[in-house]
C-alpha cells in the first residue's frame, strides 16, 4: 500500500532544518520514510505510541543505523512525519 507524505508543521520547524539533503543522516531518515509509506500495515512490529511535547501522541520508530527516532501519525492515505528526536521516547500506556 502507498501512502503519501505529509510534513507537520512541528516537523518543519524542528527536524527539517537539521537534515542536510544527500548526508547519511538525512538519507537514513529518507529510507525510514519510504518503508513506512510502503508498509502494508501500520504500525509496524517494532514500532509503538508515545508521548511527546508539545505535539501529543504519535508512533515511533527507529532509524535504522542511526541513534534517531521518527515519529509519526497515519491513516489510509498518508503517513504524517511529527518529529525526529535523539533520545528514545518512552512508549505510552493508557493509564
Amino acid at each position: 500500500m502507498a501512502r503519501r507524505v505529509r510534513v507537520s508543521t512541528w516537523y518543519a520547524r524542528t527536524a527539517g532544518p537539521s537534515l542536510k539533503h544527500g548526508t547519511p543522516r538525512a538519507d537514513s531518515i529518507g529510507r525510514t520514510t519510504r518503508a513506512l509509506t510502503s508498509a502494508e500495515q501500520l504500525p509496524g512490529p517494532t514500532d509503538y505510541e508515545a508521548k511527546g511535547n508539545p505535539f501529543g501522541r504519535a508512533w515511533v520508530r527507529r532509524v535504522g543505523g542511526r541513534n534517531l527516532w521518527l515519529w509519526y501519525r497515519f491513516n489510509d492515505e498518508e503517513v504524517i512525519l511529527v518529529t525526529v528526536t535523539t533520545d528514545p521516547p518512552v512508549p505510552f500506556d493508557e493509564p
